[in-house]
């Protein structure tokens, strides 16, 4: 099998893994900050490949990389593990108000923090001070003039550039007189370019013929890794929004609708394959598509706890707690017989070759 093919393979379950082990170790850690019992931490579904007891809390590795879960103590039956049932005096629900808010909203901010430290990492690789040309037209000036791939534009017309379109806007308000670069070639040697713009009738504009990336700062870098989750989530929601209104053809199950766990596979395994740059991108953005889905006012989800201890507090007393697990056991049932009802269309898009960027 050829070795692309393996690495896009691997990078399935690791991405499920990164993504999942975050978010369950942001409900893990702050159970424990606040001591609340925690019966078990498990990553992964299915069948238990590695399990160790320590300190009271059972840590495990499962056999399915989709999916995992924190036990606290206090929000199932008794049974073996929960001796004293919704009752633990250790458990969930004996915890003040605020306490069970930030556990619950801890899983979904893991999200958003791995997103941040991802985006800020490969943000961080771009930092540069220059201009740095990345394609070549053939037969343009800038080819005529031997500039080449990686070679760093430091000044145009006396100009430094910091913007990929202030480039563009000082070549083409030449009105096709010759403009002056100074150019840092990746051994390092600067050397001075006379280039005439050639004009592109189809877009009435001057050209040399590059492509570039613009200066990024460390400043920038920052900031944006900062500001992704927001960013992110923002587009995402405008997304769903565009789906649900129909302004996207064939809506939320049409061929650029929602994707389950099969559509996120297929996307992990095409980043893959384009690099590692590209996987923790891609990584990323899922990582905010993951906390913010879990958000969601819907039994079984985070969100869905977080509306039921908001009520709680508003009304001044608990709500009956099998009552409540049956509501968040049917709302398990829901969300599992909606993401297999995904995965259909997730599987009809491949097979007719409708799925977004698959090839």
């Amino acid at each position: 099998m050829n070795l692309q093919i393996v690495i896009g393979i691997i990078a399935i379950p690791v991405m499920f893994l990164v993504l999942i082990g975050s978010h369950e170790g942001g409900h893990f850690l702050l159970s424990k900050l606040f001591r609340i019992r925690v019966i078990e931490f498990s990553i992964g579904m299915g069948t238990a490949l590695w399990s160790r007891r320590r300190g009271g809390t059972k840590y495990a590795f499962r056999g399915i990389p989709i999916g995992g879960y924190v036990r606290l103590g206090g929000m199932e039956p008794s049974g073996p593990d929960n001796p004293d049932g919704y009752d633990d005096p250790h458990g969930f629900h004996h915890k003040p108000a605020y306490q069970r808010l930030l556990v619950l909203v801890a899983g979904p901010f893991a999200n958003f923090v791995l997103a941040s430290v991802i985006m800020t990492a490969l943000l961080l690789t771009q930092v540069n001070d220059k201009t740095t040309i990345t394609e070549v037209v053939p037969g343009s000036p800038a080819a005529q003039q031997q500039l080449q791939p990686g070679d760093g534009i430091l000044t145009v017309n006396g100009v430094h550039p910091t913007r990929t379109d202030q480039l563009r806007e000082i070549v083409n308000g030449s009105n096709g007189a010759p403009v002056h670069l100074v150019v840092r070639h990746r051994n390092g040697a600067t050397q001075e370019y006379t280039v005439a713009p050639m004009h592109d009738d189809k877009q009435n504009v001057y050209l040399i013929g590059v492509r570039a990336t613009p200066i990024v700062t460390l400043q920038q870098a920052l900031i944006g890794g900062v500001t992704f989750p927001y960013d992110a989530a923002v587009a995402e929601v405008l997304g769903m929004h565009d789906l649900i209104t129909g302004r996207i053809p064939g809506g939320v199950l049409g061929p650029q609708g929602a994707t389950g766990p099969i559509g996120i596979a297929t996307i992990t395994f095409e980043a893959a394959l384009q690099g590692i740059t590209q996987w923790l991108f891609v990584t990323a953005a899922l990582s905010v598509a993951l906390g913010l889905a879990n958000l969601l006012p819907i039994p079984a989800l985070d969100g869905g706890r977080i509306l039921v201890v908001l009520l709680e507090k508003l009304q001044g007393h608990g709500f009956d707690r099998e009552r409540e697990m049956q509501v968040q056991r049917a709302g398990l049932v829901a969300l599992l017989a909606l993401i297999a009802l995904i995965s259909y269309f997730d599987i009809h898009r491949l097979a007719t070759g409708q799925f977004p960027g698959f090839k």
